[in-house]
């Protein structure tokens, strides 16, 4: 086996994909947008300048790449544009996996960059491992994070909905698995945790970490929308979290499967220990 790509090296998934891989004796190559924030000083590793939008970074990364780890900046909201020359990049250099961070219930949701990307990835018959995750816990410490830290609020448009979030090290756990065992090529894995929670029940665990009250607002939709961009988020990307939210308001997001415990072997991370683990950078 040849050196293994991870984007977004740098990232809340990529960094502990990195970590599991080195684990278990692989070496790797980091793909990364800032070569000066890396922080990876293991042999196995060689970090590599990396940029969806400059194809003049492609051939560098791939070179001795046999398996590549996926995941899509979340400001990239066009995937034929974005993210296609990549892809095309990696069916020239004969990668034999690509292992792709999805979203759950893409399969249904034909609105989602996500779905776009596995179609892609199909259409260049590339082999596949798909992780069809729900909604990152990390969100709360990445995009939420001032909301939390600053305002002591939650403010999504879910109603009452549940959301069977997961932990990001969870994903990346699966995704160095799946990237090291033949045996995953052409599966989608749905990763959720083991228990589905609202925001009023996210509210209460987190007010209790971090003794002091936070409040889930629950805004209207379109009011979340020009709040996000008012505080400064990029239209483009408010539109794709609003997408997000309203189809968790559905219900969309509250599914709950074994596929994490049976691909890790082990509990799913809890949104508590998430909380406990996290905690220092809300305070």
């Amino acid at each position: 086996m040849g050196k293994i790509l991870v984007t977004g090296a740098n990232g809340n998934i990529g960094s502990y994909v990195v970590d599991e891989l080195v684990r278990r004796g692989k070496f790797v190559k980091a793909g990364v947008y800032s070569v000066q924030k890396a922080m990876f000083h293991d042999p196995q590793v060689e970090i590599v300048p990396f940029n969806f939008m400059d194809e003049k970074t492609f051939d560098e990364a791939l070179r001795d790449v046999d398996r590549v780890f996926l995941v899509r900046p979340p400001q990239l909201a066009n995937p034929k544009r974005d993210m296609k020359p990549f892809l095309t990049a990696t069916k020239v250099h004969g990668v034999s996996q690509i292992v792709f961070v999805s979203l759950m219930g893409v399969e249904k949701n034909p609105l989602v960059p996500h779905r776009k990307i596995e179609k892609m990835i199909k259409e260049l018959n590339i082999p596949y491992t798909f992780l069809r995750a729900s909604f990152f816990m990390q969100n709360l410490n990445t995009a939420h994070l001032n909301d939390i830290k600053l305002r002591d609020e939650l403010y999504m448009p879910v109603g009452k909905a549940k959301t069977s979030f997961i932990d990001t090290r969870d994903i990346a756990t699966a995704a160095a698995i799946c990237l090291c065992e033949d045996s995953h090529i052409g599966k989608a894995y749905t990763l959720t945790c083991s228990e589905a929670l609202d925001y009023y029940e996210v509210e209460r665990i987190l007010s209790v970490e971090l003794g002091r009250k936070i409040e889930y607002k629950n805004p209207g939709t379109f009011e979340f929308r020009r709040t996000l961009i008012a505080r400064g988020t990029e239209p483009t990307f408010a539109n794709v979290m609003m997408m997000l939210y309203v189809a968790t308001k559905l219900g969309t997001a509250s599914k709950i499967t074994s596929d994490t415990e049976e691909l890790i072997g082990r509990k799913p991370i809890t949104m508590k220990q998430y909380a406990e683990d996290y905690r220092e950078l809300w305070i």
